[in-house]
Protein backbone atom coordinates (compact mmCIF):
# COMPACT_ATOMS: atom_id res chain seq x y z
CA UNK A 1 0.00 0.00 0.00
CA UNK A 2 1.34 3.40 -0.94
CA UNK A 3 0.94 6.36 1.41
CA UNK A 4 0.67 9.83 -0.01
CA UNK A 5 0.93 13.03 1.94
CA UNK A 6 -2.28 15.08 1.86
CA UNK A 7 -2.31 17.98 -0.53
CA UNK A 8 -1.49 21.43 0.76
CA UNK A 9 -5.01 22.69 0.22
CA UNK A 10 -6.42 19.93 2.41
CA UNK A 11 -4.25 20.77 5.40
CA UNK A 12 -4.92 24.50 4.98
CA UNK A 13 -8.67 23.88 4.86
CA UNK A 14 -8.62 21.75 8.01
CA UNK A 15 -6.43 24.34 9.76
CA UNK A 16 -8.85 27.09 8.73
CA UNK A 17 -11.78 25.01 10.03
CA UNK A 18 -9.97 24.60 13.35
CA UNK A 19 -9.34 28.37 13.47
CA UNK A 20 -13.01 29.08 12.78
CA UNK A 21 -14.03 26.57 15.45
CA UNK A 22 -11.68 28.23 17.93
CA UNK A 23 -13.10 31.65 17.01
CA UNK A 24 -16.68 30.44 17.52
CA UNK A 25 -15.74 28.92 20.86
CA UNK A 26 -14.21 32.22 22.02
CA UNK A 27 -17.19 34.14 20.66
CA UNK A 28 -19.58 31.97 22.70
CA UNK A 29 -17.47 32.52 25.82
CA UNK A 30 -17.53 36.29 25.30
CA UNK A 31 -21.30 36.27 24.91
CA UNK A 32 -21.73 34.19 28.08
CA UNK A 33 -19.42 36.48 30.01
CA UNK A 34 -21.34 39.56 28.81
CA UNK A 35 -24.45 38.06 30.39
CA UNK A 36 -22.49 37.36 33.57
CA UNK A 37 -21.27 40.99 33.69
CA UNK A 38 -24.82 42.27 33.17
CA UNK A 39 -26.08 40.05 35.99
CA UNK A 40 -23.23 41.11 38.31
CA UNK A 41 -23.88 44.77 37.46
CA UNK A 42 -27.56 44.41 38.36
CA UNK A 43 -26.65 42.72 41.66
CA UNK A 44 -24.15 45.47 42.53
CA UNK A 45 -26.66 48.19 41.64
CA UNK A 46 -29.35 46.49 43.73
CA UNK A 47 -27.09 46.12 46.76
CA UNK A 48 -25.96 49.75 46.40
CA UNK A 49 -29.59 50.85 46.27
CA UNK A 50 -30.35 48.90 49.45
CA UNK A 51 -27.27 50.38 51.11
CA UNK A 52 -28.22 53.93 50.15
CA UNK A 53 -31.78 53.39 51.42
CA UNK A 54 -30.53 52.65 54.94
CA UNK A 55 -30.07 55.50 57.38
CA UNK A 56 -26.42 56.39 57.87
CA UNK A 57 -25.11 55.42 61.29
CA UNK A 58 -24.43 58.49 63.42
CA UNK A 59 -22.47 57.11 66.34
CA UNK A 60 -20.82 53.72 66.40
CA UNK A 61 -21.73 51.13 63.83
CA UNK A 62 -25.10 49.91 62.74
CA UNK A 63 -24.88 46.16 62.18
CA UNK A 64 -27.51 46.38 59.45
CA UNK A 65 -25.52 49.07 57.63
CA UNK A 66 -22.25 47.14 57.99
CA UNK A 67 -23.88 43.95 56.68
CA UNK A 68 -25.36 45.80 53.68
CA UNK A 69 -21.97 47.41 53.02
CA UNK A 70 -20.25 44.00 53.07
CA UNK A 71 -22.83 42.59 50.65
CA UNK A 72 -22.30 45.52 48.30
CA UNK A 73 -18.51 45.12 48.47
CA UNK A 74 -18.82 41.43 47.55
CA UNK A 75 -21.21 42.24 44.70
CA UNK A 76 -18.90 44.97 43.44
CA UNK A 77 -15.86 42.66 43.54
CA UNK A 78 -17.85 39.98 41.68
CA UNK A 79 -18.64 42.59 39.03
CA UNK A 80 -14.99 43.58 38.69
CA UNK A 81 -13.91 39.93 38.42
CA UNK A 82 -16.54 39.30 35.72
CA UNK A 83 -15.31 42.37 33.84
CA UNK A 84 -11.70 41.15 34.03
CA UNK A 85 -12.72 37.72 32.70
CA UNK A 86 -14.68 39.37 29.88
CA UNK A 87 -11.68 41.48 28.88
CA UNK A 88 -9.43 38.40 28.85
CA UNK A 89 -11.96 36.53 26.72
CA UNK A 90 -12.21 39.47 24.31
CA UNK A 91 -8.42 39.45 23.92
CA UNK A 92 -8.55 35.74 23.08
CA UNK A 93 -11.38 36.41 20.61
CA UNK A 94 -9.36 39.13 18.89
CA UNK A 95 -6.40 36.74 18.60
CA UNK A 96 -8.64 34.00 17.17
CA UNK A 97 -10.14 36.49 14.71
CA UNK A 98 -6.67 37.41 13.48
CA UNK A 99 -6.05 33.73 12.74
CA UNK A 100 -9.27 33.40 10.73
CA UNK A 101 -8.84 36.61 8.75
CA UNK A 102 -5.14 37.08 7.90
CA UNK A 103 -3.84 40.63 7.97
CA UNK A 104 -6.35 41.69 10.58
Amino acid sequence: MMHVAPSTGFSEASSRDADIGRYLSHFGRVEALKLQVDSARRAANDSLGRLNALPQPEVGESTLFVAALDIHRRDREALFEAMRQLETAREALRLAASMVVPGR
